[in-house]
């Protein structure tokens, strides 16, 4: 299975690593850090996609503007950026409930 590579981080992570799964690809992450700062460094741009079907990447980073919505464990519209990861913790962006469950938006 192909794994992403961390690209983007700013300082070398600490040793003491674990994996977590985005779009069904394992990534290093650590802990401490929030899912948001995996997907950055994994070179992750566009993570959200609304009930109209716009993508949308983090904007704010601190949990005000939640551009940065993903699914988290089956649990759609989880704040990237607001939810420390864990391990074996399963991320999938670019989702939506109404997508999947073919529910038409007004």
């Amino acid at each position: 299975m192909k794994s992403l590579k961390r690209t983007r981080d700013i300082t070398p992570l600490p040793s003491r690593n674990f994996k977590i799964t985005v779009d069904d690809q394992p990534v290093e992450a650590c802990e401490g850090e929030t899912v948001l700062s995996v997907l950055l460094a994994a070179n992750y741009a566009r993570v959200m996609e609304n009930d109209r079907k716009v993508a949308s990447g983090a904007y704010c980073g601190m949990g005000v503007c939640h551009c940065c919505q993903v699914k988290i464990n089956a649990k759609h519209k989880q704040r990237a950026c607001q939810t420390l990861v864990e391990p074996r913790m399963s991320v999938e962006t670019l989702t939506n409930r109404f997508k999947e469950e073919g529910i038409k938006h007004d």
